[in-house]
């Protein structure tokens, strides 16, 4: 694959991961591309300037974004020995935080659920209609799928926790 391949996949990606930050970490819409860029460059980090360039923002605009994205703990930098700039990269712990709130939002839709299943169970044996009609059966379903979920993000946290604190 040629290297302009590579740059236009990856210009492509910039934006469609995003759409998705914009949408689903309600980033503004420059804070989402700064974020994406970090994403696909990884642990090498990437430089003010290098953002400027690939973004085509202004000096100040990324500045802001920048500090946003530090201010929510969303990213960090670091220095290299002998050089001045500082290199911007997704915190550490962001995964984690990211998989906590996944955890917690599905453990209060379960958690939601579960009232749901009580109430149809109640309403079912007071009316006498069939559970099926209720959607008693689809609810049960649910909850064991809302489980499964559970206990994928929690081994999931555990075994990206073990690889960070390794």
């Amino acid at each position: 694959m040629k290297c302009e391949d590579l740059e236009h996949e990856k210009c492509n990606l910039v934006e469609e991961l995003g759409v998705y930050f914009e949408k689903n970490e309600a980033f503004s819409p420059l804070s989402a591309r700064i974020f994406s860029i970090m994403v696909l460059t990884g642990e090498g980090g990437v430089t003010f300037d290098e953002l400027l360039e690939k973004l085509e923002a202004s000096k100040s605009s990324v500045s802001t974004n920048l500090q946003l994205l530090q201010t929510q703990g969303k990213i960090t930098y670091f220095t290299k020995t002998g050089d001045r700039k500082r290199y911007f990269k997704i915190a550490p712990d962001q995964m984690l935080v990211r998989l906590d709130e996944k955890i917690e939002q599905w453990k209060k839709e379960k958690a939601l659920l579960q009232k749901v299943h009580c109430y149809k169970t109640r309403f079912m044996q007071n009316s006498g209609q069939d559970p099926d009609k209720v959607g008693l059966m689809f609810n049960e379903h649910y909850i064991k799928f809302t489980e499964e979920m559970l206990n994928n993000l929690t081994r999931l946290r555990e075994n990206i926790s073990n690889t960070i604190n390794q």
